[in-house]
């Protein structure tokens, strides 16, 4: 079963280890772990140690979470370029947190689905949600555990709200144009386009 194992960067805020704490209610078969002194390797081999195959790592700037990079861990990355590799990158223009929306947190999430926003502008971002986090475009109807990533365009950036059983849970998330990376051997960050 996927997983994630979500943490943040190194000597977070309080406000970014809240974020970590509603994005890992909204992803299913997610576990939180505080990062510590541990590398980027240290966390591959814990996601691999759990049976998790997808890190999420949470960044901020200036206390406030900023962006969201989601990996897969390489299995056997002691001869790999990297010990993980990007798969996408969100950059949040904004949150906010669940608690600071009067949202609950959702409870038990046993699926992610993306509603489709029938909107080509938020193309990128649903592909994003769909690659990095295991979502699955909404089939029609969602059961009472599933979360639901509801995305919506607002001026240039995209809004990113959750609800479970209808009702809107967890956190709201502004977000610019999500970024895809492969590194290549011997190469750079380069664009992935596909």
């Amino acid at each position: 079963m996927p997983g994630f194992l979500v943490t943040t960067s190194r000597a977070p805020s309080p406000r970014t280890r809240s974020f970590v704490k509603d994005l890992t209610a909204i992803l299913p078969g997610a576990t939180r772990v505080n990062r510590g002194h541990m590398t980027l390797g240290d966390l591959a081999v814990s996601a691999l140690a759990r049976g998790l195959d997808r890190v999420v790592v949470v960044g901020e700037r200036r206390g406030n979470p900023s962006i969201v990079r989601v990996y897969e861990p390489a299995r056997h990355y002691r001869g790999a370029p990297s010990p993980l590799r990007n798969i996408v990158t969100l950059i949040l223009a904004g949150v906010t947190l669940s608690r600071e929306a009067g949202r609950p947190q959702p409870s038990g999430a046993s699926r992610l689905i993306v509603r489709d926003p029938g909107d080509p502008w938020l193309d990128d971002f649903v592909e994003a949600w769909l690659r990095g986090f295991h979502a699955a475009l909404e089939p029609g109807g969602a059961s009472r555990r599933d979360v639901v990533v509801v995305l919506r365009r607002v001026g240039g950036l995209a809004v990113a709200e959750f609800e479970q059983a209808g009702s809107p849970v967890g956190p709201r998330l502004r977000l610019r144009r999500p970024q895809r990376m492969l590194k290549g051997p011997g190469e750079g960050w380069l664009p992935w386009l596909g």
